[in-house]
């Protein structure tokens, strides 16, 4: 019981929630919309089950299993040509952080304060 709860928390089940709701296309003559819920149903998983473990393990696992689903995914036949950028965009919206400058802030702060030395020291040799 205690690893099917360790990790839970108000804001991860917010999360998952909204991964859910995340709309990764239409299908039919009427345009009916697909979500990430329709996607997990349709691939077999339980849903809720499986956002709150895409909110639960390390940005980039949930970006590479969150890929792998979306890569055999079909929506009226049709698979999507840029899994791994739905998979960031779906992520994304739901608010986990996808991207390096997300995962390390610091590292953007050091970033900045390199250029910025560089710039002061070009500068300086004019």
């Amino acid at each position: 019981m205690i690893t099917a709860t360790a990790g839970w928390s108000e804001a991860v089940e917010e999360r998952a929630q909204r991964l859910l709701r995340y709309q990764v296309g239409t299908e039919g003559p009427d345009g009916a919309p697909v979500t990430v819920q329709t996607m997990f149903q349709r691939c077999g998983f339980t849903p809720i089950a499986s956002a709150r473990f895409l909110m639960c393990i390390p940005p980039l696992t949930a970006m590479h299993e969150l890929t792998k689903t979306v890569t055999r995914f079909r929506i009226d036949g049709d698979a999507c040509p840029d899994p791994a950028g739905m998979a960031k965009a779906a992520l994304s919206f739901a608010g986990r952080a996808v991207a390096v400058h997300e995962l390390h802030p610091e590292r953007r702060l050091v970033a900045g304060v390199i250029s910025t030395l560089l710039g002061l020291q070009g500068s300086s040799r004019r």
